[in-house]
């Protein structure tokens, strides 16, 4: 599992299919959110978005048993602190454009007041300022978003833990990390998951909102 490596086209069914198999030969929850750090170790400087797309195809792919699986193990990580997250400098980090294998952006840079994000909140800062060398499309977001949200309803328990850690982020807000915009989108993913609406209506509303900011001229660059 640890051998993982992502390819220029990487096989994104199996190595969700590979995530899956090691899940299932766990016989605890503890020991399934190691191997799931352990695929992410694989993934080396590529775990952002490789972990996006890699929840996306276990949704995309996986049956019913194999999405609650994964969602189960995700609940179990957001539970210890160990979801697997993606270090991003605050608004005006000097570091900014040096994200060590961020599409090729290059390193090296002082990742000034770095902070820790995981994939549902990634996906929302994407869409509001480029963190990986291209700007994120939108509807690759609602593709991804979808799947990624689909993936964690399969388990009530995650769904609930993840919608209070991103209702937590937009609330009380890590300084810098976000702008009023993508602090909106957050905000907005954690109602509609709350309120336990359809996975592709809740990203459907996160995105209405960023584009009406968008053609509004509303786009904010400053932290908030």
């Amino acid at each position: 599992m640890t051998d993982l490596i992502i390819k220029s086209e990487p096989d994104w069914a199996g190595a969700a299919q590979a995530l899956v198999d090691g899940l299932n030969g766990q016989t605890t929850v503890d020991g399934r959110v190691t191997v799931l750090q352990r695929i992410c170790d694989g993934l080396g400087e590529a775990l952002y978005p490789g972990f996006v797309k890699l929840l996306a195809a276990a949704a995309r792919f996986g049956d019913g048993p194999a999405r609650v699986l994964v969602a189960d193990a995700l609940a179990r990580a957001l539970v210890t602190d160990r979801l697997p997250t993606v270090r991003l400098p605050a608004w005006g980090a000097a570091a900014f454009s040096g994200l060590p294998g961020m599409g090729g952006m290059g390193g090296g840079g002082l990742m000034t007041n770095a902070r820790s994000v995981g994939p549902l909140e990634f996906l929302c800062i994407w869409l509001t300022r480029d963190v990986v060398g291209q700007p994120l499309e939108d509807e690759a977001f609602e593709r991804a978003a979808t799947l990624v949200l689909t993936l964690v309803a399969a388990s009530p328990e995650a769904m609930r833990l993840y919608a209070s850690k991103l209702a937590d982020d937009a609330d009380n807000p890590i300084e810098g990390l976000h702008n009023r915009q993508s602090r909106r989108l957050v905000r907005l993913m954690a109602e509609g998951m709350v309120a336990n609406r359809a996975p592709a209506d809740t990203v459907k509303a996160v995105l209405d909102a960023a584009r009406a900011d968008r053609d509004q001229g509303r786009w904010n660059f400053t932290p908030r």
